[in-house]
């Protein structure tokens, strides 16, 4: 790809890392396509998905969550092979593909990203990358329901408070995919992981996330899996998705590794859990 613009395909544009994706390319001056539901690109829709992909030097992947998914990991895989038969039918020649730090695990939330890679793997597509990230912080305010729990005086969830757990922000993820699909060259390695900017156990991220809040004395409080279970169900989750859910948390309490590689200045990102909470959780609050 010589171009000095060129034209990309953002898949989930409207996610806090898929929002930053294409902003960044396009502030590099290239031509972004954004695809979201929202937007009116349907995964559901084959032909809309062929028209986006026609032409595009790279694209921006990522499977989304479907929290409401009868079956959650159909979904996936229904989604996973719709894009890619359409980076297929184009060609496109260079893909980062959203995944997870664990999806060498095959299990949980990070299933239908692990099929993903494999299936993106079998087209052979010349530059390709799997970007392999940390638990995004997002994720406290976007499903796991931290500022709501704050009024109860703790914080819940089922995964254990004493196992350092790799943190990062959707933008620095977001940053380093623009970075990946936009430089001239491009890595050999299939696999890159982020490991954000550090590792917290849950009861230093609750102290953190609450002081932000002004309640230094919040405390985390780890729940049972049959009341977890109850209690996402209750909060409108599908008891597929909710299911996964708590197979990662199992897998993250038994130790089960989520990173091959060890930290290094490569895969560490520079927004920590204190400057994160300082702004995107205080502006989740006054939403």
């Amino acid at each position: 790809m010589l171009e000095e613009k060129w034209i990309y395909v953002v898949i989930g544009s409207t996610s806090d890392v898929g929002s930053v994706v294409a902003a960044e390319l396009e502030s590099r001056g290239h031509v972004v396509r954004r695809v979201a539901r929202s937007l009116g690109v349907s995964f559901d829709d084959k032909e809309a998905l062929s028209q986006v992909f026609a032409g595009a030097d790279g694209a921006y992947l990522m499977i989304p969550f479907d929290k409401q998914a009868p079956d959650l990991h159909e979904r996936e895989r229904q989604a996973g092979e719709r894009l890619a038969d359409a980076v297929k039918v184009a060609g496109v020649q260079r893909i980062v593909l959203l995944s997870g730090l664990n999806a060498h695990l095959r299990k949980g939330t990070s299933l239908g990203a692990a099929l993903m890679e494999e299936r993106l793997d079998a087209l052979g597509v010349p530059e390709l990358v799997h970007l392999r990230a940390g638990f995004i912080m997002e994720n406290f305010t976007k499903g796991m329901g931290f500022i709501a729990q704050t009024a109860t005086g703790s914080f819940s969830t089922p995964f254990r408070s004493d196992a350092p757990m790799p943190l990062i922000a959707a933008k620095d993820v977001g940053v380093r995919a623009a970075e990946l699909l936009g430089d001239r060259s491009f890595p050999s390695a299939s696999v890159q992981e982020l490991h954000g900017s550090g590792d917290y156990t849950l009861d230093e991220a609750t102290t953190i996330l609450g002081s932000a809040l002004g309640k230094p004395d919040l405390a985390y409080v780890q729940a049972g899996f049959t009341e977890a279970r109850s209690s996402m169900i209750d909060g409108g989750f599908s008891p597929s998705f909710v299911d996964a859910v708590l197979e990662t948390a199992r897998s993250f309490n038994a130790r089960e590794p989520w990173a091959l590689e060890a930290r290094s200045p490569r895969n560490t990102t520079p927004t920590t859990l204190p400057q994160w909470a300082s702004q995107a959780l205080v502006e989740a609050e006054r939403v």
